[in-house]
Formats: structure tokens, sequence, C-alpha cells
């Protein structure tokens, strides 16, 4: 059962970081769009950044699954 959940945490993050990084994509598009249609330049590089912490928790949450897919179930037996 531990491994079973090691393993819906990693696939649940990689997947939940994969749409993180695809929504910062589309973000990004959409103000340099609209820069472009204010200023008529494309290359404003403000706002559609997401910020390293959220980068290190997605990582957490890999190793966490990781080590829970892992490590050796201790069984005791009376």
């Amino acid at each position: 059962m531990k491994k079973l959940i090691g393993i819906l945490i990693i696939s649940q993050t990689v997947l939940f970081g994969l749409l993180l990084n695809q929504l910062n994509q589309i973000s990004h598009s959409i103000i340099q769009a609209g820069a472009y249609v204010v200023a008529k330049e494309g290359t404003m590089a403000w706002g559609g950044n997401l910020p390293t912490p959220y980068f290190v928790l997605l990582g957490a949450l890999i190793i966490l699954g990781a080590v829970l897919v892992f490590t050796e179930d201790k069984k005791t037996t009376k």
C-alpha cells in the first residue's frame, strides 16, 4: 500500500509540474501578445515566470514519493 501511495504521489506531482509549466508558457505568451499590441514590441519580460520555490516543492514531493516507493516494509509477526 505504501508503494502504491508513493507511485501516486510521484505521478501526480509530475503531471502537476507539467501543468504548471504549460500555464507558465501560456501566460508568458499572453503577456508578450498584450505588450505587442500596446507597445508594438514583443519583448516585455515581466509577470509570466514561476518562482523557484514551486519547483523546489515539486522536487520535494517527488523525493517523498520515491522514498515511499523504494523503502522496505517492516512486517512484524507475532
